[in-house]
């Protein structure tokens, strides 16, 4: 990132810009690293409305409106109620827990269909997706800890990852059998991740490429149809790693992995 170099940690340029950082405590209470999710998983839904109007539908910027953006911000308002509310669970570590991100899955999904009328075709098509915003959760539900390089043993991620496979491999087949390029491509194309983390040794850098890439592949693809999506991403992803450098000296969200050691011979 261009801050680390031209305001390095420690500098007077860096302190300078700290104190301006430190005034979006209350934006980043908010937990805007959730939103990638809600905002992907809502124009999920108004993504297959789309594409069952319009087969072809493509970099389409008329799909912003002023109705969408209304259920686009309710979504993230219940996220964010249903977040600190202790009766929501915020991990899948059970199936009461699974049932419950199913369901939310769900209901953000709906939300995204809203502005193209009611047809029950979108429970239909919506299944892959609802099953891919699961295999999300269960991914970010495996803990590292990035500082002291820990993670769970193979042991303890390895029926979560077996059943992440599985889920993942489903949404892909299910897309691909309702003619939905979009969740079925979604799908194959991150499935490598998670198997690898299961074939290779426990590695930290396995667990964060699955995180990372879970949220990253879908935003990606659902902004070839929803062009606008991109700005708004690009624009909290940068956000996010600004604030994060300047208040503790961090950079994150990013895309770097931690590598093993090289032991010199």
């Amino acid at each position: 990132m261009l801050a680390e170099k031209y305001f390095p940690i420690g500098s007077s340029r860096y302190e300078s810009l700290a104190g301006l950082f430190n005034k979006l405590d209350g934006f980043i209470s908010l937990k805007p690293e959730r939103w990638f999710w809600v905002l992907t998983m809502v124009l999920s839904g108004a993504n297959v409305a789309g594409h069952i109007k319009n087969r072809w539908l493509y970099w389409d910027w008329s799909t912003l409106s002023f109705f969408l953006v209304i259920i686009l911000i309710i979504a993230l308002w219940w996220d964010r109620y249903t977040n600190r509310s202790s009766i929501f669970p915020e991990k899948v570590d059970s199936l009461k827990s699974a049932l419950y991100v199913f369901v939310s899955g769900t209901l953000f999904f709906l939300m995204g269909t809203i502005p193209y009328g009611f047809d029950l075709l979108f429970f239909k098509y919506g299944l892959s997706y609802i099953i891919f915003f699961l295999v999300g959760y269960m991914v970010w539900s495996i803990e590292i800890d990035v500082q002291d390089k820990s993670v769970p043993s193979k042991n303890e991620i390895a029926a979560k990852l077996g059943i992440i496979i599985v889920l993942t491999l489903l949404s892909s087949v299910i897309g691909y059998f309702n003619d939905d390029p979009m969740i079925s491509t979604i799908a194959a194309v991150y499935s490598p991740f998670p198997i690898v983390a299961l074939i290779f040794p426990s590695a930290i850098r396995h667990i964060q490429r699955c995180q990372m890439y879970v949220v990253f592949i879908p935003a990606m693809f659902l902004s070839v149809r929803f062009p606008w999506l991109l700005i708004i991403l690009l624009l909290l992803f940068w956000l996010l790693r600004y604030f994060h450098y300047f208040r503790h000296g961090e950079v994150k969200p990013s895309f770097k992995v931690i590598l093993p050691d090289v032991i010199d011979s």
